[in-house]
């Protein structure tokens, strides 16, 4: 089975990660009037939720609780956001945040569909859920607690490619699980590539797939 935790540069990309989801709850808070507190626990939050939320339903013990060094880079990060704000709205280095976050974000979906495969939990649908919500649940959360309108709602690409990626290693887990290791890494490219339309294409869910579409069909 392929570990993701066992590649250095994997390593390095989920402390990059894990910053960076801290980092977007700096952004989206911009607009309020919050202190540096609240924004550490919104880091926090932001940061570890979605995991947390899986290893919840998994009923293993949470992650963040066997190494504390991911709450620590989240207060970390989000305190240096905190204090270089006006250099993360520059339009290059707030470019590359985007990209880390969406590395981050297709990293974390493939671990956290592997955790629930390895688990056995509700295969095969429930691994490709799981994973979506190790990607997807820090921000939803953070989005409701600062009551502003999350991008799960939005038409811009951000589940659903997260969810392609997912099934796609769940399909190759099912049928071929020999070829793990490359279903993981196509997992994590068709991710960021659809992160990449959205954030460098402006590539949005079409006007025919929205409820809001459809309801004015019917009338």
């Amino acid at each position: 089975m392929f570990d993701v935790s066992s590649l250095s540069v994997t390593h390095i990309i989920s402390v990059s990660g894990t910053a960076a989801f801290a980092i977007s709850a700096v952004f989206a808070a911009s607009n309020k009037e919050v202190d540096l507190f609240a924004l550490m626990v919104l880091g926090v939050i932001t940061a570890v939720g979605g995991g947390t939320l899986r290893d919840t339903l998994l009923q293993v013990p949470v992650f963040w609780s066997q190494d504390m060094s991911f709450i620590w880079i989240s207060l970390a990060a989000t305190t240096a956001a905190f204090m270089l704000y006006g250099l993360l709205k520059l339009a290059w280095l707030n470019r590359i945040y985007l990209y880390v976050d969406s590395i981050a974000i297709a990293l974390f979906a493939i671990q956290g569909t592997n955790k629930a495969w390895e688990l056995g939990f509700g295969l095969p649908l429930a691994p490709v859920m799981l994973g979506v919500i190790t990607a997807v649940g820090g921000g939803v959360i953070r989005d409701m607690l600062i009551q502003r309108p999350t991008l799960l709602f939005s038409k811009e690409l951000y589940a659903i490619p997260v969810a392609l990626g997912c099934a796609l290693h769940a399909l190759v887990l099912h049928w071929l699980p020999q070829y793990a290791d490359s279903s993981s890494l196509a997992g994590i490219a068709l991710i960021v590539y659809g992160r990449h339309l959205s954030i460098n294409r402006k590539l949005m869910v079409p006007q025919w797939a929205l409820l809001g579409y459809r309801f004015t069909l019917i009338k």
